[in-house]
C-alpha cells in the first residue's frame, strides 16, 4: 500500500511540474468551459416574486451566472478557506500543496488531503470526462488547469468555479444553491450561510443540509474557524457566525401558478428571466378560492375548476388556475382553462349583440313557444332548462334568464349560426373548426366546444365596450382593434349587470348578485358535466369552469351553484383589492318605458298598463307608442294568435296579465302540437337526461297520453316520453269527449 502510495504521489508531483514547465498550450480547455452556462429560464410575477425556475437541459436548476463583484466576499473568502487558500498566489497547479499532500498521505499510509486548485476542479467540471480517473487524466487537467491561469484571471476562474460547482439538489452555481436553501438573493447571505455553502460541493450527498444539518455543521466550522485564521473574519464575526442557527428554506425552482407557467413554457423563451403578468398575491388568493368552494362541493360530485382574470385595460391575465391542484392525482395536470368544454348557454350574449346589430333592442319580444327546426342531422326542437316555455318575453328577460327557445329563435332572426360562428371566430374562439351546417341552431346554447381563456376575452371585448385585445401572459402595449359597437355592447352588459331581468330563473338574491355593477352569464351544459360562470366590470373580466376532467356529470350542479360561487368570490377579492367600477351610458341612448308583455312603448297618451319596466334604446328605435287596441277592459294586454295555445296552457306565468283574443273568437279542434309527425331525434348525450327526453304538448287541457313502445312520466305535472332509438307512434286522448290524436317519431343512437 505504502509503495503504491509512493508510486502514485511521485507521479502526481512529475505531472504538476509537467504542467508548470512543460507546453500548456498543447492541451485546449474543455468547449463546455469555453461556451455560455445554461441557465434556468425564471418566471416571476408581474411585482417580481419568483413562480418557477425550469430545469436546463443538462437536468439542473442554474438561477444565473453571477459576476465576481455580484459575489460576495464572504462567499468567496469562505470557498477559498474551502478549497485554495493560496488562489491568489499559485499558477493554477499549487506545487506546494501537491508537494505537502504527497508526503501526509505517504505519513498516513493512505490518502488523507487533495491538492486540486480552483483552476483544476473547474477543467473537471466542465471536462466531465467518463471513465476512472487516471494518472494521464490528471495530468491533462493539470495541463489545462495550468494554461487556464495564463489565459483567465484570478477573478474570472473563481466566479466560474462558483457558477458552475454543483450544490446539490439539482443546484448549479452560487446563485441557484443561495435561493435553494435560504430563498435568498447572493447579497442577503450572512457568513455562516457562505461558509455552509462552501462546505456542500465537497460532497453534495453527504452534506445535503436538508437530510440533516449536522452532516454539514462540522465542514461549516471548520470553515469558519479557518476564515478567521486567514483574517478574513474578526474574532466577533466569528463567534456570531458561530452562534448563528440555520434556518433552511427549500425554494427548488418555486412552482407558482404552474398551469401559466407550463403555458408559456411550452413556446420559446425569450430570455432566462421572463416577466409575466400574473399577480401573485391574487393568483394564491384564486387558488385558495377554488380550494374552498370545491370542498363544499365534493359530495356532489364536483372535482375540479379552472379561473381566468382579465384586466380589461391591457389584456393580461392577473390570474390563471387550470384546476383544484396542478398535483392532484384526479387529472391535477389537465389545464382546465385551455381544455375545450361545451359552455352552455355562456356564448348566448353573442347572439343577442348579433340581434341588435340588426335592429333589435333590449325590449323587443321574442316568442317563447315551441320551435322545430330542420337540419342536416333531422329536426331540432331546442328546450328550456325547466322544459317550460314562456310565452312572450323581452329580449333582455330571455337574455338574462337565459332561455333557450328564445336563444334560438333570436339566432334565426339574426343571421342564424353562421353570422354567430363568424362572429366568435373573430372575438378569437380558435376551437370552433367546424362549418355552421355542422353546429346549425344550438351554437347558441353551446354545442361546440371552446376554451374558458378564449371565451373570457370575447366577454372582456364587451367590458371594454367593442375594443378586441388579445389575451396575453407576458407584459405588451398593444391598443386593440374595434370589432363591435359600443352602444351595442353596453346594452349587452346592462343586461348582464341586471338583477332584476335573471330574477325570474335565478331569483332576486341568488349568488350572481354583488354588492357593486358586474355584468355575469352562466353557462351549463347538458347532463351536468360543465359549469360556467363569466363577467365583469370595466376593469376586469372573470371566467370559472367547473366540473370534472373525466366527463363526469356534476349532481344537479348549475352554473349558479358550481361555478358561480367561484365567480363572486374572485370578483369580491377583485373589488377588494384593486377596486371596480362601471360604465357610463354611452351617448344617445334614451330610456323608455314600455310593457314587457308587448314590447310597446307607454306613453302619457297610452291606456294604463298593469305592468311596466323602462329600458335603454338606441337613437330612433323606439318602440310604437300602446294604444287601446293592445289592451282589453280589464287591462289585460291582448297577445297575438300564436300565443293562443301558451295562454290557455299550464305555462302561461303572467296568469290573467294576458290575453289572446283570437283564442276567443274561434274555436279550434285541438291538436297535438309537439312533436311533429315524423320529427326525427338523434339521441345527443349532451341534451338532458343523456338526450332521451321529449316534452309532449296538446293545444288541449288534462290529455292523457300512451305510447305502445316508450315509457311516459310524469314530470312535475308535465308527460315526458323517455326516448330510445326506433320508430314510435304516441297518442293523445282528451278523457272527457274520447277524442284521440296521433303523431310519431322516429329515434336514431348517437
Amino acid at each position: 500500500m505504502r509503495r503504491r502510495l509512493t508510486v502514485f504521489s511521485a507521479a502526481l508531483l512529475a505531472g504538476a511540474l509537467a504542467a508548470w514547465f512543460g507546453a500548456p498550450w498543447l492541451a485546449p480547455l474543455p468547449p463546455a468551459l469555453l461556451a455560455a452556462q445554461s441557465v434556468s429560464t425564471r418566471f416571476l410575477a408581474a411585482d417580481g416574486t419568483p413562480l418557477r425556475m425550469l430545469l436546463t437541459e443538462e437536468g439542473q436548476r442554474v438561477a444565473g451566472t453571477a459576476s465576481y463583484a455580484d459575489i460576495p466576499e464572504h462567499l468567496r473568502n469562505a470557498v477559498l478557506a474551502a478549497e485554495d487558500k493560496r488562489f491568489f498566489q499559485h499558477g493554477g497547479v499549487d506545487l506546494l500543496a501537491i508537494a505537502r499532500s504527497a508526503w501526509d498521505n505517504l505519513r498516513a499510509g493512505r490518502v488523507v488531503s487533495g491538492a486540486s486548485t480552483l483552476h483544476q476542479q473547474l477543467i473537471k467540471i466542465t471536462a466531465a470526462r467518463p471513465g476512472p480517473r487516471t494518472l494521464g487524466v490528471k495530468l491533462v487537467e493539470a495541463l489545462q488547469a495550468r494554461r487556464l491561469a495564463m489565459t483567465w484571471s484570478k477573478e474570472e476562474v473563481l466566479a466560474a468555479w462558483l457558477n458552475r460547482v454543483s450544490y446539490g439538489n439539482l443546484l448549479t452555481g452560487c446563485e441557484s444553491a443561495a435561493l435553494g436553501y435560504f430563498d435568498k438573493p447572493l447579497p442577503d447571505l450572512s457568513p455562516a450561510e457562505c461558509a455552509l455553502l462552501a462546505a456542500i460541493p465537497q460532497s453534495p450527498a453527504r452534506l445535503n443540509p436538508f437530510r440533516g444539518i449536522e452532516r454539514a455543521r462540522p465542514r461549516q466550522t471548520r470553515i469558519l474557524e479557518k476564515m478567521r485564521a486567514l483574517g478574513w473574519l474578526d474574532a466577533g464575526q466569528l463567534q456570531t457566525a458561530l452562534a448563528e442557527p440555520v434556518r433552511l428554506r427549500r425554494f427548488n425552482g418555486g412552482f407558482e401558478a404552474p398551469h401559466a407557467v407550463q403555458m408559456l413554457a411550452g413556446g420559446t423563451a425569450p430570455d432566462p428571466v421572463v416577466l409575466t403578468t400574473l399577480d401573485a398575491a391574487l393568483q394564491r388568493a384564486v387558488e385558495r378560492v377554488i380550494t374552498e368552494r370545491l370542498s363544499g362541493l365534493r359530495e356532489r360530485q364536483v372535482t375540479q375548476a379552472a379561473v381566468v382574470v382579465i384586466e380589461n385595460a391591457t389584456g393580461h391575465i392577473l390570474a390563471l388556475a387550470g384546476s383544484r391542484d396542478f398535483s392532484a392525482p384526479d387529472g391535477g395536470q389537465i389545464n382546465g382553462a385551455w381544455t375545450p368544454r361545451s359552455p352552455g348557454s355562456a356564448v348566448k350574449p353573442f347572439t343577442y349583440l348579433l340581434a341588435f346589430e340588426r335592429g333589435a333592442a333590449p325590449a323587443s319580444i321574442v316568442a317563447d313557444l315551441p320551435v322545430e327546426y330542420s337540419t342536416g342531422s333531422g329536426s331540432y326542437l331546442p328546450e328550456n332548462y325547466t322544459l317550460k316555455h314562456y310565452g312572450p318575453m323581452t329580449y333582455r328577460a330571455a337574455l338574462g334568464n337565459s332561455l333557450n327557445v328564445s336563444a334560438v329563435k333570436v339566432l334565426q332572426s339574426a343571421g342564424g349560426p353562421g353570422a354567430l360562428l363568424r362572429r366568435l371566430r373573430q372575438l378569437g374562439l380558435t376551437t370552433l373548426t367546424e362549418s355552421a351546417e355542422h353546429y346549425g341552431p344550438g351554437l347558441t346554447i353551446g354545442n361546440a366546444p371552446v376554451r374558458l381563456v378564449e371565451l373570457a376575452n370575447a366577454y372582456a371585448c364587451l367590458a371594454r365596450l367593442g375594443i378586441h385585445k388579445p389575451w396575453s401572459l407576458l407584459p405588451r402595449e398593444n391598443e386593440g382593434a374595434r370589432l363591435l359597437d359600443g352602444t351595442f355592447c353596453y346594452l349587452i352588459a346592462d343586461i348582464l349587470a341586471d338583477n332584476s331581468a335573471r330574477a325570474l330563473t335565478f331569483g332576486q338574491n341568488s349568488v350572481l348578485r354583488l354588492p357593486f355593477p358586474a355584468a355575469v352569464k352562466t353557462g351549463t351544459s347538458s347532463t351536468y358535466r360543465d359549469n360556467w360562470t363569466l363577467g365583469f366590470t370595466r376593469e376586469f373580466t372573470v371566467g370559472v369552469w367547473a366540473g370534472n376532467f373525466d366527463n363526469r356529470p356534476m349532481q344537479d350542479v348549475s352554473g349558479v351553484t358550481g361555478a358561480a360561487p367561484i365567480w363572486r368570490d374572485v370578483m369580491l377579492e377583485l373589488q377588494r383589492r384593486r377596486g371596480v367600477s362601471w360604465h357610463e351610458p354611452p351617448p344617445g341612448l334614451v330610456k323608455a318605458v314600455i310593457d314587457p308583455r308587448t314590447g310597446r312603448r307607454l306613453t302619457p297618451q297610452s291606456p294604463p298598463a298593469r305592468v311596466s319596466r323602462e329600458d335603454w334604446f338606441p337613437p330612433q328605435r323606439l318602440p310604437p307608442p300602446a294604444g287601446a287596441e293592445d289592451y282589453d277592459a280589464q287591462g289585460r294586454a291582448i297577445l297575438p294568435g300564436i300565443y293562443a295555445d301558451w295562454v290557455a296552457g299550464a305555462d302561461n306565468w303572467m296568469g290573467d296579465l294576458v290575453v289572446c283574443e283570437t283564442a276567443k273568437k274561434e274555436k279550434r279542434p285541438w291538436q297535438i302540437t309537439s312533436p311533429a309527425p315524423g320529427t326525427v331525434i338523434h339521441l345527443d348525450p349532451d341534451l338532458p337526461g343523456s338526450g332521451a327526453r321529449l316534452l309532449l304538448q296538446a293545444n288541449q287541457q288534462g290529455v292523457r297520453w300512451d305510447c305502445g313502445t316508450l315509457e311516459i312520466v310524469d314530470d312535475a305535472g308535465r308527460p315526458v316520453a323517455l326516448l330510445k332509438p326506433g320508430r314510435h307512434t304516441l297518442r293523445a286522448e282528451d278523457p272527457a269527449t274520447g277524442e284521440t290524436r296521433r303523431t310519431f317519431v322516429i329515434v336514431h343512437p348517437e
